[in-house]
């Protein structure tokens, strides 16, 4: 599936409150914002991917989960890769505020501040698969990344 230059906004869904990607799929999102989504399960309050998903130049912003991930919920078998994008103002009940990771994420000049969560109200990581490239992760409550120092490029 491929979304471009696409709003999402105001959607409620069990997962993914505007978007699933389910295993096995592809989708990209090129210049589009996702913003004020929410999912009432386990996470992704704009989007929960279980496949392969490319973000770019685009924005989660003001989305919400009562469970990990407000903006994006990479599951287990989930591969995402943000380009260039922004992880605004997003929250999520438990861990992961901006990003809640449990499957393999990269982030490659992404913005991600002024997120909340119960930790990692940036990023929360449940693995080692978390890749920060020239991003800037800041300003998330209670902290950016969690568990804390666990992944490179992320300081508390």
């Amino acid at each position: 599936m491929v979304l471009d230059q696409s709003t999402l906004a105001g959607n409620r869904a069990g997962n993914g409150g505007a978007f699933a990607n389910n295993a096995d799929a592809t989708a990209t999102i090129f210049s589009s914002r996702l913003n004020a989504n929410s999912t009432m399960g386990v996470g992704g309050g704009a989007i929960l991917n279980s496949g392969t998903l490319t973000l770019s130049k685009s924005v989660l912003a003001g989305n919400s989960a009562p469970i990990n991930g407000g903006g994006l919920n990479t599951q287990v078998t989930g591969v995402s890769h943000i380009i260039s994008s922004t992880v605004d103002n997003n929250v999520s009940g438990s861990l992961g505020g901006g990003i809640s990771n449990l499957g393999t994420t990269t982030l490659d000049r992404v913005l991600v501040t002024r997120n909340k969560g119960s930790a990692g109200g940036g990023i929360a990581n449940g693995n080692a698969n978390v890749v920060i490239r020239n991003s800037i992760i800041r300003d998330n409550i209670p902290d950016n990344c969690n568990p804390l120092n666990t992944i490179p490029g992320c300081v508390d």
